[in-house]
C-alpha cells in the first residue's frame, strides 16, 4: 500500500519540519509506504522565501537582508539536508494545476498535521481538504489544525461539505462544533499532534548539540509578546542560568546569545540539552513536554492569533500554572512533575497510532 500525506513540508519552520517526519515515520512504522506529497503551495512557499539582493527594495529591506543573508544560508542548507536525509518526498512535484495526478499514484491519502486547515494561513488553498481526491473512501486526516477557536458562518459550511466526503476525520481541536455542524454518523477524532507519537528517545537520537553550555534558559519565540523577554531575564537572574535565544528574526538581543542558523535537528538538541524552555510556539511547548523539561509558555498578544493550539495541549494535560501572564510566572522554582502528565500521554498516544492503524487496515469501498 503507497500512502500519500498531505501537509506545510517546504517551510523553513521547525515544527513544520519535526512534525512531518514524525507523521511520515509513525505511518512507515506501520507497515506501509509512505511518501509526502511534494505540493508547492503559492502562499506558503512565499511566506518563507527568502528574497535575493536584486529583489530588495527600499532601505529596511536592505537592513534587515544585510544582518540575515549569512544566518539565513546557514539555516536553508540545515532544512536542506533535514528534508533530504528524513523526509521521503514524491517523485513529482505539484501544484493546483497537476495534484490530481495523484490519483493515480497513491492507494489512501491523509492530511495532517499542523495548522493545514488554517484557510488564512493557506490563502483559502482547499487543497488541503483534498479536494482533488476523485473516491472519498481514501480521503483521510490526522490531527489537522484549524490553528484558531472557531470559524465564520460561511467558512464552516463549505469545510462541512468538503469534510463530510471524507472516509476518516481526525483533528486537533477538541471542538470540533466551533468549526462544522457534525451530521449523521460522522465521528470526528481528537488526536495528538505527531510529534507526540515519537518519544523522547529517538528524538534523542535524531537530535544534534551544538551548544556545551550547562543549566541555560532556551528562549524560542514565535509569536508577538513581549513580556517574554522580560520574564527570561528575570528567570536568569534568579538562576544564574545564561539565555539563548532561538530566532529567525533580524531583531538582535544584545543582552542575550542569538541562535539563528540552524535546523530542527539542532532545534531539538537545544530544547533536550535545556535547564528551562520560555516559548510562544506550540511545538516548543509540546518538545518541552516530550524531553520532560521545566518549561514557561505565553500566549500571543495579537488579534490574529494561533493561540488554540497552545491551549488545548495545556488544558489536556492540565499545565496552565506555567502560562506567563503580565511577565510573571509564580511557579520559577517549582519543578514539573510529569508522572500523571506521561500516563495521559500515553493514553492519547495509543488512541491516535490506533486511529492511523484504522486507517491503513480498512479496504477502500
Amino acid at each position: 500500500m503507497k500512502i500519500g500525506m498531505l501537509t506545510y513540508h517546504n517551510t523553513n519552520n521547525f515544527g513544520g519540519a519535526l512534525q512531518t517526519y514524525a507523521l511520515q515515520s509513525v505511518i512507515n512504522k506501520l507497515g506501509v509506504e509512505c511518501q509526502v506529497i511534494d505540493y508547492r503551495s503559492d502562499v506558503i512557499s512565499k511566506r518563507y522565501k527568502v528574497k535575493k539582493f536584486l529583489e530588495i527594495r527600499g532601505l529596511k529591506e536592505l537592513i534587515k537582508y544585510l544582518i540575515n543573508s549569512r544566518s539565513e544560508k546557514k539555516t536553508n542548507l540545515c532544512f536542506d539536508n533535514f528534508y533530504k536525509n528524513y523526509i521521503k518526498l514524491s517523485e513529482d512535484f505539484y501544484d493546483k494545476g497537476n495534484i490530481s495526478k495523484t490519483n493515480l499514484v497513491y492507494d489512501k491519502f491523509i492530511v495532517g498535521s499542523d495548522q493545514v486547515w488554517n484557510l488564512s494561513l493557506s490563502g483559502m488553498d482547499y487543497t488541503y481538504f483534498l479536494d482533488f481526491v476523485y473516491e472519498n473512501s481514501k480521503k483521510n486526516s490526522y490531527a489537522a489544525s484549524f490553528g484558531v477557536s472557531s470559524l465564520e458562518e460561511d467558512e464552516s459550511n463549505k469545510i462541512e461539505k468538503l469534510l463530510f466526503e471524507f472516509n476518516n476525520v481526525s483533528i486537533r481541536e477538541p471542538k470540533p462544533e466551533n468549526f462544522f455542524n457534525i451530521n449523521g454518523d460522522k465521528v470526528v477524532n481528537i488526536n495528538l499532534d505527531p510529534t507526540f507519537l515519537i518519544k523522547s528517545e529517538e528524538w534523542s537520537s535524531l537530535s544534534k548539540n551544538k551548544n556545551n553550555e550547562k543549566d541555560y534558559i532556551l528562549l524560542y519565540t514565535v509569536a508577538a509578546n513581549p513580556e517574554i523577554f522580560d520574564f527570561a531575564k528575570e528567570l536568569s537572574a534568579k538562576t544564574g542560568c545564561r539565555i539563548l535565544y532561538v530566532h529567525h528574526t533580524h531583531k538582535i538581543r544584545f543582552d542575550m546569545n542569538n541562535i539563528r542558523d540552524i535546523g530542527p535537528q539542532e532545534f531539538l538538541g537545544y530544547i533536550q540539552n535545556a535547564k528551562y524552555v520560555v516559548t510562544t510556539s506550540f511545538h516548543g511547548v509540546a518538545l518541552s513536554i516530550n524531553f520532560k523539561k521545566d518549561f514557561f509558555y505565553a500566549l500571543s498578544n495579537s488579534k490574529n492569533n494561533f493561540n488554540s493550539r497552545i491551549t488545548n495541549i495545556i488544558n489536556l494535560l492540565d499545565l496552565s500554572d506555567r502560562q506567563i501572564i503580565n511577565g510573571q510566572n509564580d511557579k520559577m522554582n517549582e519543578a514539573i512533575d510529569y508522572e500523571n502528565i506521561n500516563e495521559t500521554l500515553e493514553f492519547e498516544r495509543e488512541k491516535s497510532i490506533t486511529f492511523l492503524e484504522d486507517i491503513i487496515n480498512e479496504k477502500n469501498n
